[in-house]
C-alpha cells in the first residue's frame, strides 16, 4: 500500500485530472507558492573518532554562537534517518531555515570558527530550496518526526493545479485526530521538482494516523492516480530536533 504522503499528493492532484488544459503554462505562471523562508541543507557523516556525544556537546556553543549574532526568524534542525523503527546517529542533516542571505553567512561563519568539520564530514549545500509551510499545527516540540518525499511534476501539471484542490485536502483532513503540518519545497531552477515534507508530534502519532488515513475509502480511491499526475521516490523518515 502506498504511504502516507503519496496519498497526499494524490489527493491534491485528484481535482485537476478531470481538465488537464486548465494546467497550461500561462495559468500556471501566475500562481507560484507562498514561500515564507529558504531552507539550507547539509548532508553529515560523523567521523569515526567521534559519537553522538560529541554532537550534543557541539550544539550549545552553536546555538550561543548564533544568538550572540541576535539573528530574527532563524531554525537549526538535526535530521536523524529512521529505518524499521531505528534510528542512525551516524548519519543526519543539518538543515537551516531562514529568511535573510546573512544568517546562512553567520552559519557557515559559526561552523567554521566552532570548527565542526573536527566532528562530521558534510557535503557541499544543496540547491538552496524555498519553503512554504501549507498547513501548520500549534504543536512546537523540540523533536518531532519528518517525512519527505521528492517528487516532478508530469507535462502540463505544476504548482497552480496543486494549488487549486489545496482547500480539498485541508478538508479532507479537518477530521483527523492528529495533529501534523505539510510543507511545500521547491527550488527556482527546476519548477518542475518539489518535495512534500509532512511533520508528525512523534512515531506513535504517525502510525495512529496511517491507520486512520487508511480507513478512509477516499484513500483507497486513489492509489491508481499518481502515475497520472507526478512522479515521485520512495518517502524518507527522519526523527528531527530543533535545536535553535
Amino acid at each position: 500500500m502506498k504511504n502516507l504522503l503519496l496519498g497526499f499528493i494524490l489527493l491534491l492532484l485528484a481535482a485537476c485530472g478531470q481538465d488537464k488544459s486548465s494546467a497550461g503554462g500561462s495559468f500556471g505562471d501566475f500562481i507560484k507558492p507562498n514561500y515564507s523562508s529558504f531552507v539550507s541543507l547539509r548532508h553529515c557523516t560523523l567521523k569515526p573518532s567521534n559519537s553522538l556525544n560529541s554532537l550534543e556537546s557541539f550544539i550549545p556553543s552553536l546555538i550561543e554562537r548564533l544568538q550572540k549574532k541576535s539573528i530574527d526568524g532563524v531554525e537549526v534542525f538535526f535530521y536523524f534517518p529512521i529505518s524499521d523503527s531505528q534510528t542512525d546517529v551516524s548519519q543526519f542533516e543539518l538543515a537551516l531555515n531562514y529568511s535573510e542571505a546573512t544568517s546562512l553567512d553567520s552559519m557557515n561563519e559559526a561552523l567554521e570558527t566552532l570548527k565542526f568539520s573536527d566532528i562530521a564530514d558534510c557535503n557541499q549545500e544543496q540547491e538552496l530550496q524555498n519553503l512554504s509551510k501549507l498547513k501548520i499545527e500549534a504543536f512546537k516540540p523540540a523533536e518531532t518526526i519528518i517525512e519527505t518525499m521528492s517528487c516532478e511534476y508530469l507535462e502540463n501539471y505544476n504548482f497552480a493545479t496543486l494549488n487549486l484542490v489545496f482547500e480539498q485536502l485541508i478538508s479532507a483532513l479537518a477530521d483527523a485526530t492528529i495533529e501534523l503540518e505539510l510543507h511545500y519545497l521547491g527550488t527556482d531552477s527546476q519548477e518542475k521538482d518539489f518535495q512534500w515534507v509532512t511533520v508528525f508530534p512523534s512515531l506513535e502519532d504517525r502510525a495512529l494516523f496511517l491507520k486512520e488515513w487508511r480507513s478512509l475509502q477516499i484513500s483507497a480511491e486513489m492509489q491508481g492516480l499518481l502515475s497520472d499526475q507526478a512522479t515521485c521516490n520512495e518517502s524518507e523518515l527522519f526523527r528531527s530536533y530543533k535545536v535553535i
